[in-house]
């Protein structure tokens, strides 16, 4: 019998090896698994922290076909080595941001509507036109974020009459960003008007997470499923990796550190372990991997003298992997905008297959939190609770010093986040729309 084809829309594919990628790449290599031919529409070069290869070979052996894009947002930015720094969102906590950058943020929240993706929509759908024709796909599978995916899956859709199941990893105008940079009134009014568009002819919608739309009509409630990050099985690492020189008690943050992630708790706590327990202070070494806020480098650097902090750039996702098991506490942080609470981070997922304690700094009512909670893998306090964090740091390190363990985590309420298991109901999804 001839094998179901499904046609990815995705702005993030290898060689970008970000988070943007992971998700979108699980479900390729499991659907693949499960007998689909996967066919993929991306950019020449997405704007992502850094590069890598597949890491399976039924990603290798996919076809990828690559549209031009012009990145606005790098034309403003030419003299600038961090490419992504314009496009990013961290731009819009910057502070003290020079002329040009004021001027692409005004740009880029009023201009470059729905994104600064947008010119990749008039590449990508004269080509997935092509591609659809060549292909013959059974449907088409959009992700999201950049929203500017999701358009030109609609505009394939409606070409092809292909059904079309679209995905989103984040919200769209309910995105966090927009809470403390407003769009102007047309700008706003465009957006969601654009955002409704997509939601309405949309067949099926798979979510990270409940809460990303507001939704009168229950038009989403009816067409979507909540299909949560998850972690490849195939990256759990079994055996211990190769401990390093140091002796410390170690703790690592890994991925992207925004500004308004800022783990104050944390700062706090680190502090006061130097003032009322200085001996293990001393023992204490913080490293972060990812691109790190500068202000919250700056702060921790005028915060902590005695606790060793080293910054390092992204690293190869096998690298980090291997790190991740070898850390005796993982740091976590969640933003602080009105919609955190639904917000769960990719890297959750990559620290609950460690077998090591989680230290969350963020909504304790929200979904992060209550991941943590519901596996047993470590704790959540909010980004004020400098006392809770401090009691907590200092129970890891005397139990790592005693060889006493937390509670066992919840393997079964872990198995369920694998993404062999979320593809399988992502499928069933699939499969609905071709009856």
């Amino acid at each position: 019998m001839k094998n179901k084809k499904v046609l990815i829309v995705t702005y993030y594919w290898y060689p970008s090896a970000g988070v943007g990628t992971y998700r979108v790449s699980r479900f390729a290599k499991y659907l693949s698994r499960l007998g689909w031919d996967v066919v993929i529409l991306t950019t020449e070069k997405a704007v992502a922290g850094m590069e890598g290869k597949p890491d399976d070979p039924a990603l290798d052996n996919l076809k990828v076909y690559r549209s031009r894009i012009i990145e606005p947002t790098n034309l403003l930015n030419k003299k600038n080595k961090d490419q992504g720094s314009t496009s990013n969102p961290g731009i819009f906590y910057q502070k003290d941001k020079k002329l040009l950058d004021r001027f692409a943020v005004w740009a880029r929240l009023n201009l470059m509507v729905p994104d600064a993706k947008f010119t990749w929509k008039w590449f990508a759908v004269p080509l997935g036109k092509k591609i659809i024709e060549l292909e013959k796909p059974d449907l088409i599978f959009s992700t999201s974020p950049p929203p500017t995916t999701s358009l030109i899956a609609k505009k394939l859709a409606e070409w092809s009459n292909l059904p079309w199941l679209a995905d989103f990893r984040d919200p769209w105008t309910n995105i966090y960003y927009y809470d403390d940079n407003p769009q102007s009134p047309w700008a706003r009014k465009r957006n969601k008007r654009l955002e409704s568009s997509v939601l309405d002819r949309a067949d099926k919608i798979t979510m990270v997470n409940h809460g990303f739309f507001s939704d009168s009509k229950n038009i989403i409630e009816k067409k979507s499923t909540k299909i949560p990050n998850g972690f490849d099985p195939d990256h759990i690492v079994t055996e211990q990796a190769a401990k390093e020189p140091s002796d410390k008690f170690s703790i690592r943050y890994f991925g992207s550190l925004k500004a308004n992630q800022y783990p104050k708790a944390f700062v706090a706590a680190l502090r006061n372990i130097e003032i009322s327990h200085p001996e293990i202070a001393a023992q204490i070494q913080v490293e972060f991997f990812g691109s790190i806020d500068p202000i919250f480098k700056k702060d921790l650097a005028n915060s902590v003298k005695n606790i060793t902090c080293t910054f390092t750039g992204f690293i190869q996702h096998d690298d980090m992997m291997k790190k991740v098991k070898n850390t005796d506490l993982l740091l976590l942080a969640i933003g602080r905008t009105k919609n955190s609470k639904f917000a769960l981070s990719t890297k959750v997922f990559e620290y609950m297959i460690s077998g090591n304690q989680v230290l969350g700094i963020g909504p304790i009512d929200g979904a992060a939190a209550q991941l943590v909670n519901e596996t047993n893998i470590g704790s959540f306090f909010e980004h004020d609770d400098m006392e809770g964090v401090t009691e907590f740091i200092l129970k890891s390190y005397t139990n790592s010093k005693t060889n006493q363990g937390s509670i066992p985590p919840n393997k079964s309420a872990i198995s369920s986040y694998s993404f062999e298991k979320l593809t399988e109901s992502l499928e069933k999804i699939m499969r609905s729309l071709l009856d």
